[in-house]
């Protein structure tokens, strides 16, 4: 074979190298579960104005959440106290609230529920949480065509290691 006939080779080779090696990159990236996109990102961001509008709102109803998370046992996870408050300091104890939960190494996983109003004029629910760390909690709270949004993080921490 003639030393020219072989350059052909070499950039077929290359670029094949080049595939395979993205391949590998994006199958990785795929399958890591620390590595998370936020859901419907696009949506949110064409529906700008609309998150605008719901803050205004939220600041214009004056609502607050306070939250608790009991330290978790990894096969029963943790219980989520939430106390809703009125503008004037009131408990709400009519409202829907949901959470999104997420634990912030692995924000691919997570886990939404309706938390159920409790005797003691809160909301509980109990949390999936396996990991010590940062979690953060997404509220929605409907109340009579009201709706609230807020968003907190608390520290998860395993029972018997307080």
């Amino acid at each position: 074979m003639k030393r020219g006939h072989l350059w052909p080779l070499a950039v077929v080779a290359i670029l094949g190298i080049t595939v395979a090696v993205n391949i590998w990159v994006a199958v990785v990236a795929g399958s890591d579960p620390s590595f998370a996109i936020e859901p419907d990102y696009y949506h949110k961001a064409v529906n700008w104005d609309s998150t605008l509008a719901q803050s205004r709102e939220n600041e214009r109803l004056g609502w607050r959440i306070r939250t608790r998370l009991t330290a978790f046992d990894p096969r029963h996870g943790a219980r989520l106290d939430v106390a809703l408050v009125d503008s004037a300091g009131a408990p709400i104890t009519d409202a829907v609230v949901h959470v999104a939960a997420l634990y912030n190494a692995r924000a691919d996983q997570v886990f939404q529920t309706t938390l159920a109003p409790t005797n003691d004029r809160a909301y509980a629910a109990t949390l999936p949480v396996a990991h010590a760390g940062q979690w953060e909690l997404r509220f929605e709270v409907v109340r009579g065509g009201r709706r609230f949004t807020s968003s907190s993080r608390v520290e998860a921490v395993l029972a018997g290691k307080t």
